[in-house]
């Protein structure tokens, strides 16, 4: 691999360079942003099992940053969901996987078709607008121009993290 350039490598091999680069400092945290979202599906898992091996044989600490909350739930215990760099909801990865709080969670894990329809999921129709500018945050619940559960209330006062379970939390007027 030394004597070829990035663009003769697989999409796959360009990920293992990137991720054998970042192991020879032995670190004790990896933070892999969308490491998997551009590659095919066959190669995501080898880079996903490479990463979880390589976590339990050293005993690092994965920070796994991804949109896809059924790959997010493979890998992690634990699952944080951010809107605009907000904390709207933390947990257990099956408790936010399987019993999401926050509207926003609900929206990411409806995006992923599931085999056999999404029997058993709660159903909220597709997030409508744009993702508001990181510059212009709106007042109150940051998602809730996108949120069609919406009401007064989250357009003026931002909900503070609500404990819905053992350690789990969302920041949704509606989660309590």
């Amino acid at each position: 691999f030394f004597a070829r350039f990035p663009h003769e490598l697989s999409g796959g091999q360009r990920q293992r360079v990137v991720i054998a680069g970042a192991l020879a400092v032995r670190p004790e945290l990896i933070v892999a942003d969308e490491p998997v979202s551009m590659l095919d599906v066959s190669i995501r898992a080898q880079i996903l099992q490479v990463l979880v091996d390589l976590r339990d044989r050293h005993n690092m600490a994965l920070l796994f940053i991804t949109h896809d909350l059924p790959l997010a739930w493979l890998i992690a215990d634990r699952i944080a969901v951010l809107y605009l760099g907000k904390l709207v909801e933390i947990g257990s990865a099956d408790e936010i996987t399987f019993n999401p709080r926050h509207p926003y969670t609900v929206a990411l894990r409806n995006a992923t078709p599931q085999i056999g329809g999404n029997a058993g999921r709660a159903e909220l129709p597709a997030l409508q607008g744009e993702v508001p500018s990181a510059a212009r945050v709106p007042n109150g619940c940051r998602f809730h121009p996108r949120c069609p559960l919406a009401f007064d209330r989250c357009r003026q006062e931002e909900p503070p993290p609500i404990e819905v379970g053992p350690q789990h939390m969302s920041a949704c007027w509606l989660a309590k």
